[in-house]
């Protein structure tokens, strides 16, 4: 199906229902009717920089240009928010800026409540360095709606005593390395009841999908505007398999229909019962809160692929930022938004807040050890379908249950034939 232009799919959104939610609200836009009233409203997450006393340096940063405008951030809630700002962008007042998950981002790219920013996006800094997670789903049909804001990945945190205690004196190269070694942890630490080499969540598709993407598959293509999920392509049955063994092989049995959450894996680490687990930069700092006996046992590693010369590929999760298609202060907005999105800014932000900043050269010396790793991770990732329907997907919890089930020993043929069935329809939902 061809999909509609943007002005109309912007005006037809009340009647579609997006991430599972009814856009009952949305409506067309001003047309830019709005004037300035001398302040730069700004919508940012909590948990963000935006939540932080680091945006007054922004702020403060951006006065010297526009000391007579005044800048007033509020801080959104995750829950609800990519109906909040569907309908705020589509009505006649919007925030001048906001802050958007990055599965989030195309549905705000496709429906044309963004103003487009391609032909400055040479004036952001270092934009042709930006992570392709991030930079992938602010452009839309080529153009740019949005620039990256911060970054997250995951990496392998360890216990540097329990790898000494089964005998491991090197950091594994490889999967089938990895998979030998959590086979010494267990021998290791067999009077330790419910132990995992590796604690995997089944659930946890944020580990699985580089299996697939190192085997060269991808979730979905797109043709002729239309797209088309390519979960049983040869590649990523492959991937599937190869994932299944080393979840079963490294982590409990116990943990193949669950999440990260339930059970806490950061607390069954602090507990020592796991060696390893996949994580995100601020889960060190919950171990220790957990356990502050473990501090100089905690060591990080990137996830190893097939083969040694090349890493599992990552996803790089995080935020984008964008300004609405009608806000009457588009100019200081972009200077606000070239501030933010700076070096400067960032090496700030990824010391201070443990975020990975949105190009690799803005790592600065003297990050925590797991975001350095990151860092150099995130230089080969993968985005995810730049369609909206992703963000369903997300909602749906649909990826943690598809990997749930293959870590269940379920037919991986078959249920990645309904994936297919069930993805393709949600990417080509708003078409």
């Amino acid at each position: 199906m061809r999909r509609m232009n943007r002005a109309r799919w912007r005006h037809a959104l009340t009647a579609v229902p997006v991430l599972a939610l009814a856009l009952t609200a949305c409506g067309g836009g001003s047309g830019g009717s709005a004037s300035s009233d001398g302040t730069l409203t700004v919508w940012m997450m909590t948990g963000g920089p935006g939540d932080s006393p680091l945006i007054k340096d922004v702020d403060a940063e951006f006065a010297k240009k526009y000391p007579d405008m005044k800048v007033d951030v509020q801080i959104q809630q995750w829950d609800g928010i990519a109906t909040k700002i569907t309908t705020a962008l589509a009505g006649g007042n919007p925030p001048d800026i906001v802050e958007m998950g990055n599965t989030q981002t195309p549905l705000q790219t496709y429906s044309g409540g963004l103003a487009d920013l391609t032909a400055d996006k040479s004036t952001f800094e270092d934009s042709a360095g930006w992570l392709s997670g991030l930079a992938t789903p602010s452009t839309y049909d080529g153009k740019l709606y949005a620039a990256p804001l911060y970054g997250g990945t995951k990496v392998v945190m360890y216990n540097k005593k329990l790898f000494t205690a089964a005998g491991i004196t090197r950091l594994p190269t490889t999967i089938g390395e990895l998979q030998q070694d959590c086979g010494k942890l267990a021998a290791a630490n067999k009077n330790v009841a419910n132990f995992s080499g590796f604690y995997l969540p089944g659930q946890y598709w944020f580990n699985g999908m580089p299996f697939l993407f190192a085997k060269g598959g991808t979730i979905a293509t797109r043709k002729n505007g239309a797209w088309q999920a390519q979960m049983s392509s040869p590649a990523n049955q492959a991937g599937l398999a190869a994932w299944r063994t080393f979840q079963n092989t490294c982590s409990t049995r116990s943990s193949v229909g669950v999440n990260t959450d339930s059970p806490d894996q950061d607390q069954l680490f602090a507990d020592g019962k796991a060696a390893m687990e996949y994580v995100k930069a601020w889960e060190p700092a919950a171990v220790l809160q957990k356990n502050p006996a473990l501090k100089d046992d905690i060591g990080f590693f990137a996830l190893p692929g097939y083969t040694a010369d090349a890493p599992m590929p990552v996803i790089v999760s995080g935020s984008t930022i964008g300004i609405a298609a009608d806000s009457p202060d588009k100019k200081p907005a972009e200077d606000w938004l070239r501030i933010i999105t700076g070096k400067a800014f960032q090496q700030e932000m990824a010391l201070k807040l443990d975020l990975l900043p949105i190009s690799p050269d803005f790592t600065p010396a003297g990050v925590p050890e797991q975001l350095a790793v990151a860092s150099q991770a995130a230089k080969n990732s993968h985005p995810l379908p730049n369609s909206p329907g992703e963000a369903t997907l997300e909602t749906e919890r649909y990826n943690e249950q598809f990997f749930s089930k293959i870590a269940a020993g379920g037919d991986i043929a078959k249920a990645s034939a309904d994936y297919d069935k069930h993805a393709t329809a949600a990417f080509n939902a708003l078409h």
